[in-house]
């Protein structure tokens, strides 16, 4: 099993942002924005011995469309750049949380072998 957490968090943690967070899991309540959260959505096995299917969600929180969609970029940039294919982004028109607040979701997923934990297809 393969475990790209520790390594999206760090790379999450690069974008710069005045004041951004990052955190595991979805938030059961939020404090304060901008926030990133993410976690696994899948890591299973596949019909080949040596390949894992990985799958991770991505959320950009903050309190205007225009610095939800920077954050947006800004993590897609550092998710492509480490070899995941972005896999789903929410629509602009869902962007509007219950909270009040602006969200985007990302997924992204690929294919690892776990004989060199390298991103394959």
């Amino acid at each position: 099993m393969v475990d790209a957490r520790k390594q999206i968090k760090e790379l999450l943690e690069e974008i710069e942002i005045n004041g951004m967070k990052v955190s595991m899991n979805f938030p059961k309540e939020i404090d304060s924005v901008p926030l990133i959260t993410f976690f696994e959505i899948n890591n299973s096995n596949t019909d080949t011995k040596f390949r894992d299917s990985i799958s991770y969600q991505i959320d950009v929180w903050a309190d205007t469309f225009e610095t939800v969609i920077d954050m947006a970029m800004e993590a897609s940039k550092k998710l492509e750049n480490l070899g995941m294919k972005r896999d789903y982004v929410s629509p602009d028109s869902d962007s509007i949380d219950a909270s009040g607040l602006y969200r985007k979701t990302l997924r992204y997923s690929r294919h690892v072998d776990i004989r060199t934990n390298r991103l394959i297809d």
